[in-house]
């Protein structure tokens, strides 16, 4: 019989969905990631989520995420909590991943949904079911239908919220509704991270228990913020909270004209946390315009100022 998930204020906040340094060869740059996590704890980011879409999980070896894993965990040095992604198309080599987050000392493991290959929500749960089994550790379902094409059911998620080790989901989605129906539904201590940043404000509202964030890497002050204000009793402060929402999409919506994650290390690359914004192929290589469109912004952009190292 599985354990109930205990203490899980340390799983509320805000947690970075930290980019995964490289050199300019492209292999892991494991000195500015150890860089990046002390920047972050430094901004009071609540922890870390490792290895998935934003750390370029998928075009990493499994042998990287491991190291990249490893070195998050060393560098945290158990002041945040650490949510290790493990997420594979196949069930057995998540659980591999899962068994050494496990032995890494990691908080919880959280996966994709399974993709490419047409399963049912039934093939689904027994996916998690099966990660679940391998590890005691607390399991985070991940959500993301607009990159999977994969859409979960609301029956699957009350299922789910009946597993005493299922944490919650990580919800990047913009369907706000569905995220105020699975709480409606699956009750509060099943945990709800919203995961498009650009709608944090009302993913709050809607009763996420805080945010898995990809440009919480480029600014994490601001979100720190506007988690203090809503979870204080400043929460009426509704002008001050929009006002904090628009300038992070004022950002985003500049990163939206290039694209997520080159643009993301580009900007950490100019705030100093990293050496290099390289990325693995297929992602996109920036021209040398398109870096000075991007600097000049940077140079402009009070919110990423408060960022530099």
């Amino acid at each position: 019989m599985k354990k109930k998930i205990e203490h899980r204020s340390k799983f509320r906040g805000i947690f970075t969905a930290l980019v995964t340094p490289m050199q300019e060869n492209g292999a892991i740059d494991h000195d500015s990631l150890v860089s990046l996590v002390e920047h972050q704890i430094r901004q009071g980011v609540r922890g870390f989520y490792v290895g998935g879409s934003t750390g370029e999980g998928f075009i990493l070896t499994s042998e990287e995420r491991r190291q990249v894993l490893e070195t998050v965990v060393r560098a945290a040095a158990g002041r945040v909590t650490v949510i290790a992604h493990v997420g594979c198309i196949s069930t057995m080599e998540s659980i591999e991943l899962a068994r050494h987050a496990e032995l890494q000392g990691v908080d919880a493991v959280s996966a994709v949904v399974p993709f490419y290959y047409k399963v049912s929500m039934k093939e689904i749960r027994e996916h998690y079911e099966a990660i679940m089994e391998a590890v005691s550790l607390p399991m985070l379902i991940y959500h993301f239908p607009g990159a999977t094409g994969v859409s979960l059911s609301m029956d699957f998620y009350e299922q789910m919220s009946r597993n005493p080790q299922c944490l919650g989901v990580k919800f990047t989605s913009l369907n706000l509704f569905e995220m105020q129906q699975i709480r409606e539904k699956c009750g509060s201590e099943f945990m709800i991270y919203n995961g498009h940043d650009e709608v944090y404000l009302g993913g709050a509202y809607a009763g996420s228990d805080g945010a898995i964030g990809s440009t919480f890497n480029m600014m994490p002050s601001l979100f720190v913020r506007m988690y203090d204000l809503i979870t204080s009793e400043e929460r009426s402060d509704m002008p001050l909270l929009q006002e904090l929402q628009g300038k992070a999409n004022g950002v985003i919506a500049h990163m939206l004209g290039f694209d997520v994650i080159p643009y993301e290390k580009q900007m950490l690359y100019l705030q100093g946390v990293i050496r290099t914004p390289v990325v693995r192929q297929p992602l996109k290589r920036f021209t040398e315009e398109e870096r000075e469109r991007i600097k000049s912004f940077y140079t402009e952009s009070h919110v990423l100022q408060e960022g530099r190292l």
